[in-house]
């Protein structure tokens, strides 16, 4: 994935917006394409299972974020509206960190990218990206209900 254009950063100068997801999420080769990175990765769960020897806590996490997906897109899409420069990596960030700790790695990719856009002034490229991130997080959370999340629980 390639995201390029013309940018203004707040001084005005022009410059080229540029951006290669090279870097992958966690646990991923640096090489896969952007739609060959899995959706969701439930080995990242099981991980996190093991590491807190408690599946029901790990459940509860993927839980948790299910629940604050919409609010942590609407907090991305308010900042890079508002040109927020502190707000919206704080966004990026928070969901490229909760995605990767529940497997959501092509999110997670996805997030990284939006944040270095953020980072180098790109606003409009930022802009542009809002419904890829909001289909994407929306199938990674269908994804987590069906494959992870036992059958009754719910985010509602």
């Amino acid at each position: 994935m390639s995201i390029s254009g013309s940018c203004t950063e707040d001084e005005g100068a022009d410059h080229i917006c540029t951006l290669h997801s090279a870097a992958a999420a966690p646990g991923t080769d640096a090489s896969l394409a952007f739609e060959e990175i899995p959706l969701v990765d439930l080995l990242v769960l099981q991980d996190l299972e093991s590491q807190l020897a408690q599946p029901a806590v790990a459940r509860k996490f993927a839980l948790d974020y299910i629940e604050i997906w919409d609010q942590r897109y609407l907090n991305l899409t308010n900042a890079i509206s508002g040109q927020d420069r502190t707000n919206a990596l704080d966004a990026a960030i928070s969901l490229k960190i909760g995605s990767a700790m529940v497997g959501g790695l092509r999110l997670a990719r996805l997030a990284e990218d939006v944040e270095a856009i953020i980072r180098s002034g790109c606003w409009d490229k930022g802009k542009s990206m809002l419904a890829l991130i909001a289909d994407l997080g929306h199938e990674t959370v269908a994804q987590l209900r069906q494959s992870y999340l036992p059958a009754g629980h719910s985010a509602e």
